[in-house]
């Protein structure tokens, strides 16, 4: 999946904020937790008011995260 991101990363770049989590670490455990995740991996796209916009766990191809990330890009 990294390359996918990266990618996206690129094409979204100055729109739209991707973050990473390390899903081993204790607190972003609990923050993956505290948004019902419990396996990875997942993606999670907020629009600009932190609203939950799409939800995906498990590999995804570019084109479904792509749309997602349009959809909350400015």
């Amino acid at each position: 999946m990294m390359p996918i991101v990266n990618g996206l990363e690129s094409e979204f770049q100055g729109r739209v904020t991707v973050t990473r989590l390390n899903a081993a670490l204790p607190d972003n455990e609990r923050l993956l937790f505290s948004y019902g995740f419990r396996g990875h991996p997942a993606f999670l796209v907020l629009d600009a008011d932190g609203k939950e916009t799409a939800r995906f766990i498990g590999t995804q191809p570019s084109e479904s995260l792509a749309a997602a990330m349009t959809a909350v890009a400015p």
